[in-house]
């Protein structure tokens, strides 16, 4: 059978739902600033500089390498790689550019082995590229959904005939799913297992147990020997990961409306919220549709493994296990595969050509709306990191730098609120850490066990300056600088950057107590050209 989905028209409008989905990447301004992107970059600069000899002695009085083979390694590894070529702000638009390319062909990939004839839907999982996770700086997890689809693909393209070629593609892939997020190898292993599963079921049924081992058991051990390697480490991995003593404030019904309502879409602004109703009424009436279609048709499909699928991530979603799980906002992560998992078995259905010509457009529609709503924000998001980034010039390398941040979620020029529903600009001022050789205060990925680099704990800037156990990262901060240098075995603090510091807060009980810290040990610099940052430098004795 021709297939008719995949005509140049339809190729051709997927393309340019992809390129349209590059805009506010490189058209709202110098930075695309997310929460923790700054960070993944100056970690990057500072592991670069590792590799390459540079600064040793500096860098090796505040951090270790953490040599340990964990997750979460692959945007260091391509942010320190980019750098080498491009200026930091570039080199993150670079990886980024790469995630939205892996994440639209990769879909599209997975749903061409699932039914050829709904491949139009890949222009309907164009919507799901940004979300609100990638605008949080988890860039690791947004990559390994991506990764997820081309190894699911490839999976079910070759599983009938796993060549050595193949178990060494399908084992390296999860090699490098493991190294990128622990989440994504989960969820693929159970995409996998779903499917091989499913398949075995159907010959069992028809055959008898004992005939569908024979048919599948070569697939089956294959692909254990393929993902043997990702399972050791994904084992010691959740071995060594201490599980979170918090508890999950979401209840049932908290759950239920979140995914329902499509939260996880929700980027910035809570002016999105409608738009983003819009999208997923559009794929429930294209998941309506399927079923009607699957009903009508009174047939099995190959790609019904997904309902297993979803059964399997709606189970976790809903558990209680969430509170205890590694990570942050788990819930909000599963709901990324749920309905992306809803998307690839409504693609089981074979829909009449109306639908394949009108779908892609509906969809087209809804991402400009959600590009128009969004577009602000990425511009006035920009503005305001350059104007805290006027002091790359103003410190000297070799310096510690603690940043106090009184506003995560940021004002534009005229004094309005740019995020309310995102926090952009928790560590906005560490891309100056990827410009200049310093310690940034406000390096969160040093105090956790899955990322390359890992503070000594005398140096660690987020103990060594709390205050009665809270530190700079409260709102508003509170910092013992003054005594930094006796806790911290004889590192100074030589720069004291204030970002969002205003009328808001002078009269705060720990804003008095920390201009009086400062007054007494610093020297004013200057303030920004929109008055933004405020920059003081430690008096020479």
């Amino acid at each position: 059978m021709a297939d008719r989905s995949s005509q140049p028209s339809e190729r051709w409008f997927f393309f340019a739902l992809l390129a349209l989905s590059l805009l506010p990447l490189w058209a709202s301004g110098r930075f695309f600033v997310t929460g923790d992107g700054p960070c993944h970059v100056y970690n990057s600069k500072v592991l670069l500089d590792y590799m390459l000899g540079r600064n040793l002695d500096f860098y090796g009085a505040f951090y270790d390498l953490n040599l340990h083979l964990q997750p979460n390694w692959l945007s260091h590894i391509c942010l320190a790689a980019l750098q080498l070529v491009f200026a930091p702000e570039i080199a993150e638009k670079v990886f980024l550019t790469g995630y939205i390319l892996l994440f639209g062909l990769g879909l599209r990939y997975l749903l061409r082995q699932i039914n050829p004839e709904s491949i139009f839907l890949s222009s309907a999982g164009v919507l799901f590229v940004w979300h609100h996770l990638l605008v949080s700086g988890f860039y690791n997890f947004a990559f390994s959904i991506a990764i997820f689809f081309w190894l699911g693909g490839y999976w079910l393209k070759n599983r009938n005939n796993l060549s050595v070629r193949h178990l060494v593609t399908l084992g390296a892939c999860w090699v490098v799913l493991y190294f990128t997020h622990a989440m994504g190898a989960v969820f693929s292993l159970a995409l996998v297992g779903s499917a091989a599963l499913t398949e075995w079921l159907r010959s069992a049924r028809r055959g008898g147990a004992g005939a569908a081992w024979q048919k599948h058991k070569t697939t089956l051990l294959r692909t254990s020997m393929a993902a043997l390697p990702m399972l050791g480490l994904l084992g010691w991995y959740y071995w060594k990961t201490p599980a979170n003593s918090g508890t999950d404030s979401q209840t049932f019904a908290d759950l239920l409306e979140n995914l329902i309502q499509l939260r996880s879409l929700i980027l910035f602004n809570s002016t999105e919220r409608d738009t983003v109703k819009a999208v997923a009424i559009f794929v429930g009436l294209l998941l309506a549709g399927a079923l009607w279609l699957r009903v009508r048709s009174r047939r099995l499909a190959a790609g019904d493994f997904f309902l297993l699928f979803l059964a399997l991530a709606l189970w976790q979603y809903f558990s209680p296990a969430n509170s205890k799980a590694a990570g942050l906002q788990i819930p909000l992560r599963i709901q990324s595969f749920i309905w992306l998992g809803l998307l690839c078995w409504t693609a089981t259905a074979t829909f009449p050509e109306w639908v394949r010509r009108n779908a892609p457009a509906a969809a087209a529609v809804l991402l400009v709306v959600l590009t128009f709503l969004r577009f602000p924000a990425h511009r006035k998001a920009s503005d305001l990191v350059e104007d805290y980034l006027w002091c790359v010039d103003k410190v000297n390398d070799r310096s510690v730098v603690l940043v106090l941040n009184y506003d995560f979620n940021g004002v534009d020029k005229k004094g309005k609120q740019i995020a309310n529903r995102q926090w952009p600009f928790i560590h906005a001022a560490d891309y100056l850490g990827a410009y200049r050789t310093v310690i940034m205060s406000d390096n969160y990925e040093a105090t956790k066990s899955y990322f390359p680099i890992s503070w000594r704990w005398q140096r660690d800037m987020y103990t060594q300056t709390d205050k009665d156990g809270i530190n700079f990262e409260n709102r508003p901060p509170r910092a013992d600088i003054l005594g930094y240098k006796r806790r911290s075995e004889g590192a100074d603090i030589d720069y004291v950057l204030f970002l969002s510091y205003d009328s808001r807060f002078y009269d705060h009980d720990y804003a008095r107590e920390i201009m009086g810290q400062v007054y007494q040990g610093y020297e004013h610099v200057a303030f920004s050209p929109n008055g933004k940052g405020e920059l003081w430098r430690r008096k020479r004795d």
